[in-house]
């Protein structure tokens, strides 16, 4: 069954519309080599295997198109049109042999069908979203039976001091496109992501790469 959003969003949505396209201009600048690592990580987890439909949700403006395999035909999808525009700008420099789809969209409700892509990667956006259970429905749905689902991201633990300070500093970072009291982990264990790997990056192991699949049906 095809199942299709609308592509208009919440209201959490068009605000993270205006923050990330204020970004645009210096999103690389800002947020590119500070969150690199777990970029690189994850898709070192990428299966090579077999030739691939991927899906990046949240791509940007492309900083982690570098990292695929040349065998990927790549679609990527933002909530910014200016974020895209950029992306669409480091593909055309790129030119090495990519195949890449780049689109403005929800990705809370995605436009796409079911079983649409054979992996599907998410660098950096479950706590940019207004409901982060739905964002992860939405990554199910689109993605093959048996696919890979990889999340790169801060979580909160609150066992260490960081991630009590990310408790309290939360409603400041919401202002600025994302919240710092989510726990990642636990939220995306509770889905139905087959969650087969959790592995430690970035800077004092705050971020997580989640590495999960969809259960075969």
């Amino acid at each position: 069954m095809t199942k299709k959003g609308n592509g208009n969003g919440n209201g959490n949505g068009r605000s993270m519309e205006g923050i990330y396209s204020f970004y645009s201009p210096f999103y690389d600048l800002i947020f590119g080599k500070v969150l690199e690592a777990g970029r690189r990580v994850a898709l070192t987890y990428l299966d090579h295997s077999t030739k691939k439909k991927v899906l990046e949700v949240g791509i940007g403006t492309g900083l982690t198109l570098r990292h695929y395999p040349k065998d990927c035909h790549i679609v990527g999808i933002d909530i910014s049109a200016k974020m895209i525009d950029r992306a669409r700008e480091r593909v055309a420099r790129m030119g090495n042999g990519h195949k890449i789809d780049l689109e403005v969209m929800d990705a809370c409700h995605m436009t796409f069908a079911d079983d649409s892509f054979d992996a599907v990667i998410s660098p950096y956006v479950i706590t940019t979203v207004g409901d982060p259970t739905q964002f992860c429905r939405e990554m199910l749905r689109v993605c093959k039976p048996g696919g890979q689902i990889i999340i790169v991201n801060h979580s909160k633990d609150p066992n260490r001091l960081f991630g009590k300070l990310g408790a309290v500093a939360s409603p400041f970072f919401a202002r600025i496109g994302f919240v710092t009291d989510l726990d990642v982990v636990d939220l995306v264990k509770h889905t139905a992501i087959e969650v087969r790997q959790v592995i430690d990056c970035n800077f004092f192991n705050l971020h997580k790469v989640i590495l999960g699949h969809k259960p075969q049906t």
